[in-house]
Protein backbone atom coordinates (compact mmCIF):
# COMPACT_ATOMS: atom_id res chain seq x y z
CA UNK A 1 0.00 0.00 0.00
CA UNK A 2 3.14 2.35 -0.43
CA UNK A 3 3.04 5.34 -3.13
CA UNK A 4 3.28 3.89 -7.19
CA UNK A 5 5.05 6.73 -8.66
CA UNK A 6 4.99 6.60 -12.36
CA UNK A 7 5.60 10.31 -13.33
CA UNK A 8 5.67 13.60 -11.90
CA UNK A 9 7.30 16.87 -12.84
CA UNK A 10 9.75 18.29 -10.42
CA UNK A 11 12.04 21.23 -11.20
CA UNK A 12 15.41 20.78 -11.99
CA UNK A 13 17.83 21.01 -8.60
CA UNK A 14 14.71 20.97 -6.20
CA UNK A 15 13.90 17.89 -4.08
CA UNK A 16 10.76 16.40 -3.65
CA UNK A 17 10.13 14.68 -1.09
CA UNK A 18 7.68 11.32 -1.39
CA UNK A 19 5.89 9.90 1.60
CA UNK A 20 5.73 6.30 1.90
CA UNK A 21 4.63 3.73 4.96
CA UNK A 22 6.75 1.67 6.08
CA UNK A 23 4.83 -1.84 7.12
CA UNK A 24 3.66 -4.04 4.84
CA UNK A 25 -0.40 -5.34 5.08
CA UNK A 26 -1.38 -5.85 1.92
CA UNK A 27 -5.29 -6.39 0.76
CA UNK A 28 -5.70 -9.53 -1.43
CA UNK A 29 -8.53 -9.83 -4.43
CA UNK A 30 -9.38 -11.93 -6.79
CA UNK A 31 -11.56 -11.21 -9.35
CA UNK A 32 -12.98 -11.95 -12.35
CA UNK A 33 -14.65 -9.79 -14.96
CA UNK A 34 -17.49 -10.11 -17.63
CA UNK A 35 -16.15 -8.06 -21.01
CA UNK A 36 -19.86 -8.40 -22.05
CA UNK A 37 -21.30 -6.01 -19.08
CA UNK A 38 -18.29 -4.62 -17.70
CA UNK A 39 -19.45 -6.58 -14.90
CA UNK A 40 -16.71 -6.99 -11.77
CA UNK A 41 -16.88 -9.56 -9.24
CA UNK A 42 -14.80 -9.30 -6.33
CA UNK A 43 -13.69 -11.64 -2.86
CA UNK A 44 -11.63 -9.90 -0.24
CA UNK A 45 -10.00 -12.27 1.77
CA UNK A 46 -6.45 -13.09 3.61
CA UNK A 47 -4.88 -14.63 1.31
CA UNK A 48 -5.91 -15.86 -2.87
CA UNK A 49 -5.93 -19.64 -2.11
CA UNK A 50 -8.37 -22.66 -3.45
CA UNK A 51 -10.76 -21.46 -0.35
CA UNK A 52 -11.00 -17.67 -2.00
CA UNK A 53 -11.35 -19.49 -5.29
CA UNK A 54 -14.29 -21.11 -4.36
CA UNK A 55 -15.63 -18.40 -2.61
CA UNK A 56 -15.42 -16.30 -5.85
CA UNK A 57 -16.88 -19.06 -7.94
CA UNK A 58 -19.69 -19.22 -5.33
CA UNK A 59 -20.42 -15.56 -5.69
CA UNK A 60 -20.49 -16.10 -9.54
CA UNK A 61 -23.36 -18.30 -9.30
CA UNK A 62 -24.88 -16.57 -7.12
CA UNK A 63 -25.02 -13.55 -9.41
CA UNK A 64 -25.92 -15.06 -12.11
CA UNK A 65 -28.30 -17.68 -10.90
CA UNK A 66 -30.19 -17.54 -14.13
CA UNK A 67 -27.31 -19.03 -16.35
CA UNK A 68 -27.14 -22.85 -16.84
CA UNK A 69 -23.79 -22.68 -17.69
CA UNK A 70 -20.99 -19.65 -16.65
CA UNK A 71 -17.19 -19.86 -18.74
CA UNK A 72 -14.45 -18.64 -17.05
CA UNK A 73 -11.25 -17.88 -18.14
CA UNK A 74 -8.66 -18.57 -16.39
CA UNK A 75 -4.77 -18.95 -15.93
CA UNK A 76 -2.57 -21.35 -14.39
CA UNK A 77 -2.09 -20.25 -10.80
CA UNK A 78 -1.87 -23.83 -8.83
CA UNK A 79 -4.88 -23.06 -6.44
CA UNK A 80 -7.26 -23.56 -9.69
CA UNK A 81 -5.82 -26.91 -10.19
CA UNK A 82 -6.34 -27.76 -6.75
CA UNK A 83 -8.59 -30.93 -5.85
CA UNK A 84 -11.08 -29.17 -3.50
CA UNK A 85 -11.90 -26.96 -6.90
CA UNK A 86 -12.04 -29.89 -9.17
CA UNK A 87 -14.28 -31.34 -6.28
CA UNK A 88 -16.91 -27.67 -6.17
CA UNK A 89 -16.80 -27.72 -10.61
CA UNK A 90 -18.13 -31.37 -10.13
CA UNK A 91 -21.66 -29.78 -9.47
CA UNK A 92 -20.68 -26.10 -10.28
CA UNK A 93 -22.61 -24.28 -13.34
CA UNK A 94 -19.32 -23.04 -14.20
CA UNK A 95 -16.45 -24.68 -16.78
CA UNK A 96 -13.26 -23.69 -16.67
CA UNK A 97 -11.25 -22.59 -19.56
CA UNK A 98 -7.29 -22.59 -19.69
CA UNK A 99 -5.47 -20.08 -20.54
CA UNK A 100 -1.79 -21.45 -22.65
CA UNK A 101 0.98 -20.94 -19.73
CA UNK A 102 3.12 -17.51 -19.53
CA UNK A 103 0.33 -15.56 -21.61
CA UNK A 104 -1.06 -12.64 -19.28
CA UNK A 105 -1.55 -10.80 -22.62
CA UNK A 106 -4.38 -13.58 -23.40
CA UNK A 107 -5.79 -12.66 -19.73
CA UNK A 108 -8.27 -9.35 -19.56
CA UNK A 109 -8.19 -9.50 -15.75
CA UNK A 110 -4.55 -8.33 -16.30
CA UNK A 111 -6.43 -5.18 -17.85
CA UNK A 112 -8.36 -4.45 -15.01
CA UNK A 113 -6.07 -4.80 -12.35
CA UNK A 114 -3.36 -2.04 -14.56
CA UNK A 115 -7.19 -0.49 -14.42
CA UNK A 116 -7.24 -0.41 -11.01
CA UNK A 117 -3.84 0.60 -10.26
CA UNK A 118 -3.95 3.55 -12.45
CA UNK A 119 -7.25 4.84 -11.10
CA UNK A 120 -6.50 3.85 -7.50
CA UNK A 121 -2.31 3.46 -6.50
CA UNK A 122 -0.53 5.64 -9.50
CA UNK A 123 1.49 8.68 -7.44
CA UNK A 124 -1.56 8.56 -4.53
CA UNK A 125 -0.71 8.33 -1.06
CA UNK A 126 -2.74 6.53 2.03
CA UNK A 127 -1.67 7.54 5.37
CA UNK A 128 -3.42 4.49 6.46
CA UNK A 129 -3.84 0.60 6.08
CA UNK A 130 -7.28 0.90 6.50
CA UNK A 131 -7.95 3.97 4.62
CA UNK A 132 -6.13 2.41 1.54
CA UNK A 133 -8.26 -0.89 1.91
CA UNK A 134 -11.45 1.25 2.16
CA UNK A 135 -10.80 2.99 -1.03
CA UNK A 136 -9.75 -0.39 -2.66
CA UNK A 137 -13.07 -2.19 -1.96
CA UNK A 138 -14.94 0.98 -2.74
CA UNK A 139 -13.47 1.30 -6.15
CA UNK A 140 -14.63 -2.17 -6.79
CA UNK A 141 -17.56 -2.26 -5.74
CA UNK A 142 -19.24 1.57 -6.36
CA UNK A 143 -16.29 3.96 -8.22
CA UNK A 144 -15.82 1.09 -11.57
CA UNK A 145 -19.87 1.57 -12.25
CA UNK A 146 -18.87 5.14 -12.85
CA UNK A 147 -15.86 4.08 -15.12
CA UNK A 148 -17.72 1.47 -17.57
CA UNK A 149 -17.05 3.88 -20.52
CA UNK A 150 -13.43 3.84 -19.86
CA UNK A 151 -13.56 -0.06 -19.05
CA UNK A 152 -14.85 -0.54 -23.00
CA UNK A 153 -12.18 1.07 -24.32
CA UNK A 154 -9.27 0.07 -21.72
CA UNK A 155 -10.58 -3.76 -22.15
CA UNK A 156 -11.66 -5.37 -25.45
CA UNK A 157 -11.14 -8.19 -26.95
CA UNK A 158 -8.89 -6.57 -29.57
CA UNK A 159 -6.63 -5.84 -26.48
CA UNK A 160 -5.71 -9.33 -25.83
CA UNK A 161 -2.34 -8.73 -27.60
CA UNK A 162 0.87 -8.16 -26.40
CA UNK A 163 0.76 -4.91 -23.93
CA UNK A 164 3.57 -2.29 -24.30
CA UNK A 165 4.17 0.46 -22.52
Amino acid sequence: HNVDNQYGWIKKWVDKEVKSNTWRDRININGAYNLENQEVIIVDSDSINTQSTIELYKKIESLNENMSTIYIIRDNARYYANSLVKEYLETSKIKEICLPPYSPNLNLIERLWLFFKKNVTYNKYYETFSIFKEVVINFFNNDILSCKEQLITFITKNSMKPLWF
